[in-house]
């Protein structure tokens, strides 16, 4: 079973009635009496897409138009007895102001769709030909991060083309350093005196944008941001075994601090973050992380499958330094305790 997300636009208005205002029904009886591969933008890539069981989901803009021409093709293939829906993306509308808030709701409702129809076991393709023409390029880099195979159809072209997918793996080692940053600045945004954005590493502030002086993720940070959360989330976890010292310190510790200790955990299951994001400590087997975005650190080494923290501690505290002071090793961890808590 599969399910089509398309972005709609509004050619279907523009070939039914070029110099009127048509209503539903009569945008349906033209799509009944019309070449569908004529009929729209949409429709002309369904016709190479479409198979008897897909369900269609239209995405369409706050415009009137983008509104009724989703309206229309929803109606027309429920008819033909395919699962169909609309969705709205907020703020994407001629308002140039709110054009980019647009695109930022577009990313995040086409990974909601992805996700809510995954969820059902289906598998998602996305029809990225209508609307406007950022709306494709947006929608093929959600495609792309979340390996969703994106079609296109250009109007002259005989034959739909799928967007090749990224040959490489994304390291979101840096992502995973600055996660609670990150999250501030997909929602409200942080004042620009809050945030430097020079201080940031280049991966991280080429995913920022500023708006009345408020710093926000773009379009593209959110869909690379929501994909590192997706990652996470779909990674398993591995096996995490406390030493004595560390175990003490976790108990000790209040319960916001042992919340970030297990979020640095779950970072830790992904073997990029582990590669690329931890420091080895010298005269030492353990690695230390995060470095420099978290007062937490977690000092750890491998072993098999999975993970044995040797100890815990805050970089604000004294005791933070005495571990490097006294050249942890893993023979000083203590006994080895699996650690139950959910992470």
């Amino acid at each position: 079973m599969r399910t089509i997300l398309n972005t709609v636009g509004t050619s279907l208005v523009r070939n039914a009635s070029p110099s009127g205002s048509p209503d539903v029904a009569e945008l349906i009886r033209f799509l009944a009496l019309t070449d569908l591969r004529k009929a729209s933008a949409e429709t002309n890539a369904l016709c190479h897409l479409l198979r008897e069981d897909d369900a269609l989901v239209f995405l369409h803009s706050e415009t009137p138009e983008s509104h009724l021409c989703a309206r229309a093709l929803a109606e027309f293939f429920k008819n033909r007895g395919h699962e169909t829906r609309m969705v709205c993306v907020r703020d994407l509308s001629y308002r140039e102001a709110d054009f980019r808030l647009g695109l930022r709701a577009l990313v995040g409702t086409l990974v909601a769709c992805i996700k809510e129809e995954q969820a059902r076991g289906r598998e998602v393709l996305i029809n990225a030909t209508g609307g406007f023409k950022a709306e494709g390029a947006y929608a093929t880099l959600v495609g792309l991060l979340f390996n969703v195979p994106v079609y296109y159809i250009y109007e002259a072209f005989q034959r739909v083309v799928q967007m090749p997918p990224l040959p490489i793996d994304w390291d979101y080692s840096v992502i995973a350093e600055h996660e609670d940053l990150l999250h501030s600045l997909s929602g409200e945004g942080r004042s620009r005196f809050e945030l430097v954005r020079s201080t940031l590493p280049k991966e991280i502030s080429s995913l920022l944008e500023e708006r009345e002086n408020r710093i926000f993720l773009s379009p593209a940070g959110v869909a690379v941001f929501e994909a590192y959360l997706e990652k996470v989330r779909r990674t398993p976890k591995i096996p995490v075994y406390f030493g004595k010292r560390a175990l003490e310190w976790y108990q000790k510790a209040n319960a916001t601090t042992q919340e970030r200790i297990r979020r640095i955990l779950r970072r830790l299951c992904l073997p990029e973050v582990r590669r690329s994001g931890a420091k080895k400590l010298k005269n030492s087997r353990c690695f230390v992380y995060p470095q420099g975005h978290q007062n937490e650190r977690v000092l750890f080494c491998e072993k098999d499958e999975g993970l044995i923290v040797c100890a815990l501690a805050q970089h604000s505290d004294r005791s933070y330094d005495r571990l490097f002071d006294e050249g942890l090793s893993c023979e000083k961890r203590g006994k080895l305790v699996p650690f139950e808590e959910d992470f």
